[in-house]
């Protein structure tokens, strides 16, 4: 993963971790823990959806995030025919249409989202003759985002016409992550035993689950979220499914201990 500025992640952690010389801060690495359980907020609509309390998590899904960037030809919007124009935002509109299609079609559980796009010159009375957009994609299925890629390429890349060029650009990739099956199944008796109603699926976002399960067995235990709503102001968990998540929580790390 890399920054606007080109700097790789890991050269950046190096580089700050270098310059953390006060008295008694230690470098090395932690004893780990011999398992790692973490309950959490679903941030989707799945368990509220279903009258469900519980959700255990199977796996975290792989992400890939992609720039796409269209140049066309920037030109006055009044004196351009409409059948002489590059305009690089009606490709990129044309473009993110063909992907979602593609998206769909390859399998219902992909994830497809442009969520930045960027216009220039940005302004009323000019044919835009450069756009730049984002792709957020995810699965549970490497097999499947590979495809995808394939797709993405394949979409943008093959020439639509002769004054316009697109190209894309992968920035970020993490694979999927398989949690502790055993951890899995004792959970499932366990809220089997408190009676509660439950489901087992995929997480489509990332979590702290998502690094420790490469160090050591990991679990994740979800609570319903209200309406799905996440990453915005609305997003809320009434206070019984908090308390079903603590619940098995502790029952959860109680087996484990002991």
């Amino acid at each position: 993963m890399k920054d606007p500025a080109g700097i790789q992640f890991d050269d950046a952690r190096k580089h700050a971790v270098a310059e953390l010389k006060l008295p008694g801060v230690r470098h090395e690495l932690p004893d780990l823990p011999t398992s790692f359980t973490e309950l959490h907020i679903e941030q989707g609509p799945r368990l509220i959806d279903g009258g469900l309390q519980i959700g255990l998590v199977t796996a975290i899904v792989g992400q890939r995030r992609y720039t796409v960037t269209v140049r066309g030809i920037a030109n006055h919007a009044g004196t351009t025919p409409m059948n002489d124009r590059a305009d690089a935002l009606q490709r990129a509109v044309d473009l993110i249409v063909a992907l979602r299609n593609a998206a769909s079609q390859l399998k219902s559980d992909l994830t497809f989202t442009v969520g930045e796009m960027h216009v220039s010159p940005n302004t009323s009375n000019v044919i835009p003759g450069l756009v730049t957009f984002t792709i957020d994609c995810r699965n549970n299925d490497e097999a499947v985002l590979d495809q995808f890629e394939h797709l993405i390429h394949q979409i943008v890349e093959t020439p639509s016409h002769a004054k316009i060029s697109s190209s894309v650009n992968r920035w970020a990739e993490s694979n999927v992550t398989h949690l502790d099956d055993q951890l899995l199944e004792n959970n499932q008796q366990l809220v089997d035993h408190l009676g509660f109603k439950s489901v087992q699926l995929a997480s489509g976002a990332g979590h702290d689950s998502q690094i420790m399960a490469k160090v050591t067995r990991t679990t994740m235990i979800f609570v319903p979220s209200i309406n799905g709503i996440s990453h915005a102001p609305e997003e809320n968990t009434s206070e019984a499914d908090l308390l079903h998540g603590v619940e098995l929580l502790a029952a959860s790390l109680h087996q484990q201990a002991y």
